[in-house]
């Protein structure tokens, strides 16, 4: 009884083997042989623009590198406005004594004349309704630092204060029934006056709109 060698079997199984092996080999080849011809062609191209590009011109680029970042910097209100001058000492001391007087007076000088209007009728009435609560006006003279500084935050309300005096209030009553709340009222129309000149002033000097 004859034997067949096993060498003169035919296998399916690695004849599929070696023949995907073959396959992915010729494949890697082939892209290796690509990669390389891409690399070439991307070199000469490096090299050709090198050849054919032409110098910049540092000097002329970074002027304008400079005013595009000052053009950034700048919003397109203060780049179309040119640069308003600084007012002078005697202008602004000025300003803020006529803001200081009469309440508004400073934002009618600078041209905010609906602006003056409002500070003048919200300042001036709070005046008046104290005035009406029987507030207390305070002296320099009395023994409390509070009273002293009461007396300065109701005189920064400006020509109101003397102007009531002049016509006749004795100062307030501390018996009527709402002269603390007068008081108070007092006191914040001075505070709000000395605001409105510290915004006068802002405004001068180009700070605020």
């Amino acid at each position: 009884m004859k034997q067949n060698r096993p060498g003169g079997v035919f296998h399916p199984s690695s004849f599929i083997l070696h023949t995907s092996y073959f396959i992915l080999h010729t494949s890697y080849f082939f892209d290796a042989a690509s990669a390389r011809v891409v690399r070439l062609q991307v070199g000469r191209l490096r090299a050709s623009q090198a050849v054919y590009r032409k110098p910049a011109k540092p000097v002329e680029t970074q002027p304008m590198a400079r005013k595009t970042t000052t053009q950034e910097e700048k919003s397109p209100k203060e780049a179309a406005s040119p640069a308003q001058p600084r007012p002078s000492s005697g202008s602004l001391f000025g300003l803020c004594l006529a803001a200081w007087l009469v309440p508004g007076l400073g934002h009618f000088m600078l041209g905010r004349k609906g602006r003056a209007v409002v500070l003048f009728l919200a300042i001036v009435g709070m005046f008046l309704c104290g005035l009406a609560m029987q507030g207390q006006f305070f002296a320099t003279g009395s023994p409390s630092y509070l009273h002293t500084l009461g007396y300065f935050a109701e005189l920064s309300i400006g020509v109101p204060m003397p102007a009531a005096t002049f016509f006749g209030y004795g100062g307030g009553n501390v018996y009527f029934v709402c002269s603390d709340y007068g008081t108070a009222f007092l006191i914040s129309a001075g505070m709000l006056n000395v605001l409105t000149v510290l915004d006068a002033y802002d405004i001068a000097l180009g700070r605020k709109s």
